[in-house]
């Protein structure tokens, strides 16, 4: 068996004093580093049970056919829902990237390098993460805000079936009368979202039948007789943009009073059969 000769052991050791002379204690940083990585885990995972939670009501959720506008929003919470699932994986490879970096960076043993890098990729890192969080609990509040929409769609739908059913048999006698005081408007503009029950049932009594006919007059607090005017103009256009037959209003007026109830008044002039 060849020996090595002393030379070479002499400078073997020297190689090795150099090489331990060229590692600078890294033990804070290292400390400061498995720190962050187990801050960054313990979000990662967060999320991610979280994005899971959210997927598993989004498939259970179901909303009625008949809310089209509350359907189009379930459409693209399943798209958001797309998007925080992509920010998710963008920040696993985010922190896998930076540990590659960071572990090459300790091993070899500068102290600078290692700070400044541990300070950088801690920013971007951390940038990434917080994309991920915010977008997935800006899911699970809109998934909150469309539950408490249908539910007061479904109100609103059962609110004016029944006030449909009550006018049903005013528009069969001639003289029957509707009184509606829940319109809302701002000036001279319908409020539609305020004003859905009373809009719905309208709707739905004013197309019971093609020989019905009504007089509808629309009664505003106002000094201004063009006041009025411009409000039951606006209701009728918005009522005929729903498919009611422009033919169904015998008359539509408006009428100003200085004090009293705002209100519109639907009278029958001719009934369905």
């Amino acid at each position: 068996m060849q020996t090595r000769s002393l030379p070479f052991a002499v400078s073997l050791l020297a190689a090795v004093a150099v090489l331990s002379a060229c590692q600078e204690d890294l033990t804070t940083e290292k400390t400061k580093w498995d720190t962050i990585q187990k801050d960054w885990a313990a979000k990662l995972e967060k999320s991610k049970k979280s994005q899971t939670e959210l997927s598993e009501k989004l498939k259970a959720y179901v909303v009625p056919a008949e809310e089209t506008e509350l359907s189009a929003e379930k459409a693209s919470l399943d798209k958001a829902l797309e998007a925080s699932a992509g920010a998710i994986a963008d920040a696993e490879k985010a922190i896998t990237t930076a540990k590659t970096n960071i572990d090459a960076l300790i091993a070899k043993g500068k102290k600078i390098p290692v700070e400044v890098a541990l300070g950088n990729t801690k920013s971007s890192v951390d940038g990434v993460l917080s994309r991920a969080e915010s977008l997935v609990n800006a899911g699970h509040a809109s998934l909150d805000t469309l539950g408490r929409k249908v539910t007061t769609a479904g109100a609103e739908r059962e609110a004016a079936k029944s006030r449909t059913a009550a006018w049903a048999g005013e528009v069969k006698k001639k003289g029957g009368v509707m009184v509606i005081d829940d319109l809302v408007f701002v000036a001279d503009s319908l409020l539609v979202e305020k004003s859905r029950v009373a809009l719905t049932s309208l709707i739905a009594t004013l197309k019971t039948c093609a020989e019905l006919r009504v007089e509808l007059v629309l009664t505003a607090a106002s000094e201004s007789p063009e006041f009025s005017t411009k409000r039951v103009e606006n209701l009728k256009t918005y009522l005929t943009g729903k498919t009611v037959d422009a033919a169904v209003f015998a008359k539509a007026t408006g009428s100003s009073v200085k004090e009293g109830d705002e209100k519109v008044t639907v009278t029958v002039t001719t009934p369905c059969k």
